[in-house]
């Protein structure tokens, strides 16, 4: 035992004073952090009206602009800016073109005299191509306008149409009176899954790189002569774990750090407020307080349901399952890169090793889809599936029993790979130039020596 915490510790010491694994953690934080950060930024600095001229030769606006040379059709929620539809001071669609490049505005609408009841011909000029965001936007409010004029002409009730119009706001509870929220606990599922995956993989393949760097540069027989090979693979295999578990703990708390201490400098809570304010003020007594009553319920569904997640759970699982899968593959892992001189071999035969944890993550739409079903169930219980679906299924409500006898079965698994992996390791280690096929590793599995 002695000798394995040397080897972890060996391990641990060198791959942490590492030039990448500095930059990784140090840089990795950064990069989450970006994804929080660039999208305030985007939306306190596009804050820019867009001016869109509309070339109107069936007059289908006249009842928006009402005089007027403008109308404000539509306000980015996030942004604040604004659509400006602004009428033609040109007659033809030609004459609108050839100054529209010198007026420096966002896009240029011609809407023909058209059949409203069979719309054709309405185009969308713009110099440097429209963001899908605006154009679809533009396009609803044609097609607003549009139906406007249908009602007029059918002589249809706005009043008694917007009477008809629903607006049902559901919420959806569990039978013991909490909030059950299906797209958060989707989310928080399908990325415990895909971190799960990714960090098998990734320190997996950190295993089965240093066995075959030491192997093909001969470091390893000079090991072998004071440790014993099976006490240097898992030496090997615990002191990544323990490198993987330092990384990930300083990723989190780094971006905590970094979203917590930039977040409000850059003003977007002002700006939130201040855009609040201004539709609030558009808005009549009534439609302000509804605006306002839910607006607290969706705040209080959203304290809620966080507080309902089960946070301990699922980080004290995210743990077990990360070493348990870890600890499993790294073994398999280190087992193949044992038996041959190049990474090029080795992901050979990783290949049939990873199917499972692949085809697990490639099943998780489905499994979150129904994660109570019989699929979900019995790869959530196999060992080299149930250390992503099962962390897919977490949000779920997962009987207690069901965790408990995926994680012991994971475990069992775990010791099961290390006898395989240790009865190939301690031949494959010593072996060179050898050409290496599964029925050679059978054969290393019954070997005395």
């Amino acid at each position: 035992m002695n000798k394995i915490w040397l080897v972890i510790q060996r391990e641990y010491v060198i791959r942490v004073r590492n030039k990448t694994f500095l930059l990784t953690t140090f840089l990795t934080p950064l990069l989450f952090a970006a994804l929080f950060i660039i999208p305030i930024l985007l939306m306190v600095s596009s804050t820019s009206n867009k001016i869109v001229e509309v070339v109107d030769d069936g007059n289908l606006f006249e009842t928006k602009l009402k005089g007027k040379n403008e109308f404000v059709a539509k306000k980015n929620k996030m942004s604040g800016e604004e659509i400006i539809f602004e009428k033609s001071k040109f007659k033809t669609i030609e004459e609108a073109k050839k100054s529209f490049k010198e007026s420096k505005k966002y896009a240029l609408l011609y809407v023909p005299k058209i059949d409203i009841e069979k719309p054709k011909g309405v185009q969308i000029f713009a110099e440097k191509g429209l963001s899908v965001e605006v154009e679809s936007q533009i396009t609803q409010v044609v097609e607003s306008t549009i139906e406007e004029a249908k009602i007029i002409k059918f002589g249809i009730d706005k009043q008694m149409l917007d009477k008809v119009k629903t607006d049902l706001d559901v919420e959806t509870l569990k039978t013991t009176g909490e909030q059950n929220n299906s797209a958060l606990l989707y989310g928080v599922g399908f990325g415990g899954g895909i971190i799960i995956y990714m960090a098998v993989f990734i320190y997996g393949a950190i295993v089965m790189r240093g066995v075959v760097e030491e192997k093909s540069s001969k470091i390893i027989e000079v090991i072998i002569s004071s440790v014993r090979p099976f006490q240097l693979m898992m030496g090997k295999i615990l002191g990544i774990a323990l490198v993987g578990l330092t990384q990930f703990a300083l990723w989190i708390i780094l971006t905590i750090v970094i979203v917590m201490g930039v977040t409000p400098f850059l003003g977007a809570d002002k700006m939130a407020e201040q855009q609040m304010k201004q539709s609030t003020e558009m808005l009549n007594e009534k439609q302000a307080k509804e605006v306002d009553k839910k607006t607290k319920k969706a705040l209080s569904g959203i304290n809620n349901i966080t507080k309902d997640l089960p946070i301990v759970k699922l980080v004290t699982c995210f743990v077990l399952y990360f070493i348990g899968g870890y600890l499993m593959y790294s073994a398999l892992f280190a087992a193949v890169a044992s038996s041959v001189d190049t990474e090029v071999e080795a992901q050979q035969f990783t290949t049939p090793i990873s199917m499972p944890l692949i085809i697990s993550f490639v099943m998780g739409q489905f499994i979150l889809r129904e994660p109570d079903g019989a699929i979900a169930f019995w790869l959530s219980i196999f060992p080299l599936t149930s250390p992503v679906v099962m962390m897919m299924r977490l949000p779920f409500d997962v009987p207690l029993w069901q965790l408990f006898l995926s994680i012991s079965l994971l475990f069992l698994g775990f010791v099961g790979a290390v006898w395989l992996a240790g009865r190939i390791y301690r031949v494959g280690i010593l072996t060179h130039g050898e050409k290496i096929t599964y029925k050679k590793l059978y054969q290393w599995l019954f070997l005395k020596i």
